[in-house]
């Protein structure tokens, strides 16, 4: 069987190289006639290629494009692309989806608008297709770029347990290890199994549990003062959140995996608490 990935550089699919054989795909997705090389006589392509901070519409939303267009002319078997619990609209905040929720993404981020134009751009093309929709992915070999996306590149990740943390009361977050999002992927390959598949780990983490595994001091703020703080400070190039992303953390809803657990019998070999801790001492951090 001839698998092809896209994105094999990154956090999934460097995981996803620790647990099935494929074709790095080597290309930019941003070239159709490059895909379609690359592409042809595969069975499956899995594509992981993903511009996350900063966001970029030509490889997230014109490359996805060229990656379906691809498949399509080069009839790939089974397509497997890389969705977000970002795609879905807000819920009630401790309630849980399932992959029924509606698809309106996150008002004001991009991010999760792009997630949404994928989702809509999959229903235009004839293709076996599954979609997978992760929260959070940690990993150790990910911590480094982590770390660049939340933290001031003036604080180095050692002081974090000795600083304290601003997290709002009724924070919640859920994460999921890339090595059980991989091996999601490759039960999705070997079932061909359809659809749409929620990805997350348990428990639900609150500001208590993530101030505990960072072993800090949590300061309890109001989220729209968080918001605020975030927006002045990264204006000021104090740090890299801005308001669009501690908005989706707010706002993104708590998924189910229920149907990945009966369909796929997929079940994470990390929980979320131990993906924190991965990720923060890979960081450099106590955890």
């Amino acid at each position: 069987m001839k698998i092809v990935v896209t994105g094999a550089s990154g956090n999934v699919g460097t995981a996803l190289r620790r647990h099935l054989d494929f074709e790095d795909a080597g290309v930019d997705v941003r070239a159709l006639s490059s895909l379609c090389d690359a592409f042809r006589g595969a069975d499956v392509v899995v594509h992981l290629a993903w511009a996350i901070k900063p966001t970029n519409h030509e490889t997230n939303v014109d490359g996805s494009e060229h990656v379906l267009a691809a498949c399509a002319k080069e009839a790939v078997g089974h397509l497997v692309l890389a969705s977000s619990v970002a795609a879905y609209g807000p819920a009630e905040r401790w309630s849980r989806v399932d992959e029924s929720w509606a698809l309106t993404g996150i008002a004001g981020s991009t991010y999760s608008a792009h997630k949404v134009r994928l989702e809509e751009m999959v229903q235009r093309y004839p293709l076996p297709c599954t979609v997978i929709r992760p929260c959070g992915i940690g990993q150790a070999s990910a911590a480094e770029k982590i770390r660049r996306w939340l933290l001031s590149p003036l604080l180095p990740p050692g002081l974090l347990p000795f600083l304290p943390v601003p997290l709002w009361n009724d924070l919640r977050l859920q994460l999921v290890h890339a090595d059980d999002v991989a091996r999601a992927i490759v039960e999705i390959i070997r079932r061909t199994a359809l659809g749409a598949f929620n990805l997350a780990a348990e428990p639900v983490l609150t500001a208590p549990m993530i101030a505990g595994r960072v072993g800090a001091v949590r300061v309890p703020v109001p989220y729209p003062v968080i918001k605020k703080l975030a927006g002045a400070t990264a204006r000021l190039g104090l740090q890299p959140l801005t308001p669009e992303w501690v908005q989706m953390a707010d706002q993104a809803p708590l998924v189910h995996a229920t149907r990945a657990h009966e369909d796929l019998e997929w079940w994470p070999e990390h929980d979320a608490r131990d993906v924190l801790r991965e990720v923060i001492v890979a960081m450099g951090g106590r955890a």
